[in-house]
């Protein structure tokens, strides 16, 4: 996690456990050329995240909406995130965010996750 900067331009993709939200850039999208039906894969031994487009009969599909009026779309997931935070022993007060890697003869996008950059500390009242 030694990454300091973020380029803008760049696919990426960010984990809130707060949340359970996982925030993909418009960037992302736009590298995957907005497909209706997108789903998510984890490579647990290799600490690798990946976006990869698909029908909507693939198992785990979510559908893109047809508008996208912010700069990023949200998915709620707190067994996933959670999931990922514990397998990348990532500290739960702080949203990280990944750099992808564009895959276009595979439609996909992949993120190494031993390349988190922390991004924001939570606060909680308890």
């Amino acid at each position: 996690m030694e990454q300091t900067t973020w380029d803008y331009s760049d696919p990426g993709i960010s984990f809130a456990i707060s949340y359970g939200r996982i925030t993909i850039f418009k960037t992302t999208l736009k590298a995957l050329n907005y497909p209706p039906y997108f789903r998510f894969l984890l490579d647990t031994d290799h600490k690798q995240f990946g976006i990869e487009c698909c029908g909507y009969e693939s198992d785990g599909s979510h559908q893109l909406l047809d508008v996208m009026t912010r700069e990023h779309y949200d998915i709620k997931s707190m067994d996933l995130v959670r999931f990922i935070y514990e397998t990348c022993g990532w500290d739960k007060k702080y949203t990280y965010r990944i750099n992808g890697i564009a895959m276009p003869d595979h439609r996909m996008i992949v993120f190494d996750l031993t390349t988190a950059l922390k991004v924001a500390e939570f606060r909680r009242s308890e």
